[in-house]
């Protein structure tokens, strides 16, 4: 899993293999070129100079040591430029499919799903893989080329004393393997609280005036703090482990210096080397001790980045809406004919919510749908739209099957209108626009016009430019309802759902708002959820569902005279 992890990471690299050899270059240059100075300082410095009382080479050590200096500065630049590129643009490809894809994800998914959680693996798990990707590419390629470097040449000044110390780097390299999945659960268990706590703090925020309306600040901070304590624990866990692994690594590579100082400095008294290599020998060693512990820290950061990976690549597989639809069908412009043919369906296998569910509504014809809470009201408005399936039986739009058609094709042909309206928290305008992305200014303001909203609009700061805040926070209930109203004006489409639009609104907004609405439906195939009889003057037929059937349907009159289930409602509504 691991391995097929890292391959899908690598197969984003290659989408920018033309900046690998800029990097890889200026990478291997910039790391030979930090080898220079020891070789110059320790076999030609003190050998040949300061020994030999040859001071005709100075100048040459000055200007190579200089020369190395400076070109390996302008290589480090280089490559950190150029890995930034690589990394950057890698990581932008990867949040944009996540994103597209989590866009595509059906909305049984975010069902069970919570929000924050997908935020977390968009924007922290995203910068966990790209610390990794650094870790990789520039990190392990940089200290293994050193290391490689570094071997070579301890290997020319004394091949015995290279062939004692290589038993160290392999214990070493089983130290790191042994940590690697430990290493990689503990991430794991670090991220998963993440997103957690990005879920939990995302629905406080998100509702901070239900949470001070019932004085439960106290409560909330205590659910944050208890998961907040969780990613401290397993974080606490996780640097005990990294300085555990750390203190190993320090421990053997300071036995291989200790056991080199041992068995060389006899040979330089004994003239079999001299001081000068002996000092070079040592300047590597301690130069591959470096690289060997930065290959120990960025195998942390790159499991790190596979516990981060994991999750982000358990969301791109999970299928899409397209992947699982087969319908390639794309309607021009629907006329509003819709079909419910025995149609079966529940959220779960053990219950369900619409039973041999049989309706048909004319181009045109308003329809209203009313019953008790639980009837299956808000399922026949999911079928429609095609968040779910039926289990049994069959829905079409002009006699085309919904499973048939373009999914974005079949929810062109809709406009909806929520009981609890969401606005984007940007300006008013792009909030309308959202019905028609294209419209110019004018539609967008004869849109409005439509839905009673322009006189309001015309009196904020910023006309139609005025930001609404946070889901609209800024707005009344009628004000965001008429604003959602104009966005289906602006989108024209032929089929349009109204799920209770007068909801929790005053006299004088319920008013302008049963006005729009009539402007609105003219025309149009209209379903209406009913949750107040205020809203059933529009509908030409209302349909009484009980137990997931149709249990009485007609006009407002013959439903009354039928003393049935609509009496009762109607009866019970009048009392209050």
């Amino acid at each position: 899993m691991n391995r097929n992890q890292f391959l899908r990471l690598l197969d984003y690299v290659r989408h920018y293999w033309y900046l690998l050899p800029f990097v890889l270059v200026s990478m291997i240059a910039a790391t030979l070129l930090d080898l220079v100075a020891p070789w110059i300082t320790g076999v030609v410095l003190i050998d040949r100079v300061i020994i030999a009382r040859d001071a005709s080479l100075l100048p040459w050590v000055v200007l190579g040591l200089l020369g190395a200096v400076i070109l390996r500065q302008v290589f480090e630049f280089a490559h950190r430029y150029f890995l930034a590129l690589l990394t950057q643009r890698t990581i932008h490809r990867l949040r944009c499919d996540l994103y597209q894809h989590i866009e595509g994800l059906p909305v049984s998914f975010f069902a069970g799903t919570p929000v924050g959680d997908m935020v977390s693996r968009q924007v922290s798990d995203a910068d966990a893989i790209e610390e990794g990707l650094k870790a990789f590419v520039t990190e392990a390629g940089v200290h293994l080329v050193m290391v490689f470097g570094v071997l070579g040449l301890l290997f020319a000044l004394n091949v015995q004393l290279t062939l004692v110390i290589l038993p160290f780097l392999l214990i070493l390299a089983v130290v790191m393997h042994i940590f690697r999945r430990v290493v990689k659960g503990f991430s794991r268990q670090v991220r998963d609280s993440m997103g957690r706590l990005a879920t939990l703090a995302t629905e406080t925020l998100s509702g901070i005036a239900i949470v001070k309306a019932f004085a439960m600040e106290r409560a909330e901070l205590n659910r944050f703090s208890g998961t907040s304590q969780e990613i401290l624990t397993s974080s606490v866990r996780l640097a005990r482990l990294e300085g555990y692994y750390h203190v190993s690594v320090e421990m053997i590579l300071i036995g291989s210096v200790v056991l080199v100082i041992w068995l060389a400095a006899p040979r330089v008294l004994a003239e079999q080397m001299t001081v000068g290599a002996l000092v070079a020998y040592l300047g590597y060693l301690a130069r591959v001790q470096e690289p060997l512990k930065g290959l120990s820290k960025a195998n942390f950061r790159i499991q790190k980045a596979m516990g981060a990976a994991q999750r982000i690549f358990a969301v791109l597989d999970v299928p899409t809406e397209d992947s699982k639809s087969t319908g390639t069908v794309i309607l021009p412009k629907a006329q509003g004919h819709l079909q419910f043919e025995r149609v079966y369906f529940g959220y779960r296998n053990d219950e369900q919510v619409l039973n041999d569910f049989s309706l048909e509504i004319h181009p045109g014809e308003a329809v209203a749908l009313m019953g008790p809470s639980g009837a299956g009201k808000s399922t026949v408005v999911n079928l429609l739209l095609r968040f779910y399936a039926p289990n049994q039986g069959r829905i079409l739009m002009d006699g085309h099957p919904l499973d048939g058609l373009d999914s974005h094709s079949l929810r062109q042909q809709i406009a909806v209108v929520n009981q609890d309206t969401f606005l984007f928290s940007t300006t008013v305008g792009e909030n309308i626009l959202y019905g028609k992305p294209e419209a110019r200014h004018e539609e967008v303001e004869q849109a409005a016009r439509a839905a009673n909203i322009h006189d309001f609009i015309a009196t904020l700061p910023q006309g139609y430019d005025t930001t609404v805040g946070q889901r609209g926070v800024a707005l009344s209930g009628g004000q965001r309802q008429r604003i959602a109203l104009a966005r289906a004006f602006l989108k024209d489409a032929p089929v349009l759902i109204l799920d209770e639009a007068t909801t929790s609104v005053d006299s004088e907004a319920e008013a302008l708002i049963q006005d729009a609405l009539a402007n609105l439906m003219g025309g149009r195939t209209t379903l209406i959820i009913a949750h107040r009889l205020s809203t059933l003057h529009h509908a030409g037929r209302i349909i009484i569902l009980e137990d997931g059937r149709i249990a009485e349907e007609g006009s407002h009159q013959e439903l009354l005279d039928g003393r049935g289930l609509y009496k009762r409602l109607y009866d019970l509504q009048a009392l209050t």
